[in-house]
């Protein structure tokens, strides 16, 4: 078996290490090991970094398979990034995270839904918020710009794609953090007031106790609204 192509089974290019890994196999390889329940495929493994079919994969003879897979090793380990950073420059274009302004209703809503559709695919989140300078999130974008641009994501190493990622995920846990923290505590202030209710009516506590319970908690869910 040469370095690059397996003779007799066509020609197989196997990348040695991330910088040959686009954003596309890497969003692919996350979503392939988040079932960690599953026991590991490894020609889904093959199939995704070498752009082969599973059948290709089963055709192979067991040890050019294991020579592949030794080529391979190095997804074992994460890749190694620059710190995050809010720009990326592909093709001499510089595209940004803008941290000058708060999310607009659009970018909100189309982050938040891919976000809840796929949280692996972040060729899209890339591409909704992070534009060319003076670039809007509208209709047209939306409509006419941003299947490309998701594309044009795709195909960059993970290398370079990393640093910008990691920015915007850790710039959207911080924003968003608040709003999920005061959901969870309004309801578990909710389950509580159902328990007391129900501990009423069992006469396990006071009509009293009851009521001053209950004052407490909406003494505390309006503290909470008005953060």
């Amino acid at each position: 078996m040469e370095d690059k192509n397996i003779i007799d089974y066509g020609s197989w290019a196997i990348p040695e290490s991330w910088e040959e890994i686009t954003l596309y196999k890497y969003q692919e390889i996350e979503r392939f090991y988040e079932d960690k329940d599953e026991p590991v495929d490894i020609r889904k493994i093959v199939h995704i970094l070498c752009d082969k079919t599973i059948d290709d994969v089963n055709q192979l003879p067991v040890e050019f398979l294991d020579k592949i897979l030794k080529k391979l090793s190095f997804i074992q380990e994460l890749p190694k990034t620059d710190k995050p950073t809010n720009k990326i420059e592909i093709d001499g274009i510089t595209y940004q995270v803008n941290t000058q302004n708060k999310l607009k209703a659009g970018e909100y809503i189309a982050a938040e839904t891919t976000l809840k559709n796929d949280r692996h695919n972040y060729a899209a989140l890339l591409a909704i918020l992070c534009r060319k300078q003076d670039e809007l999130y509208d209709s047209k974008f939306e409509n006419e710009i941003l299947e490309e641009r998701i594309k044009l994501f795709e195909k960059q190493p993970i290398i370079k794609i990393l640093p910008i990622t990691s920015f915007f995920l850790d710039l959207w846990i911080i924003s968003e953090m608040p709003t999920l923290l005061s959901t969870k505590v309004k309801e578990e202030l909710n389950r509580t007031a159902n328990n007391i209710e129900t501990l009423g009516k069992n006469g396990a506590i006071s009509k009293r106790s009851m009521k001053s319970l209950t004052k407490k908690l909406k003494k505390l869910e309006k503290s909470i609204n008005s953060i």
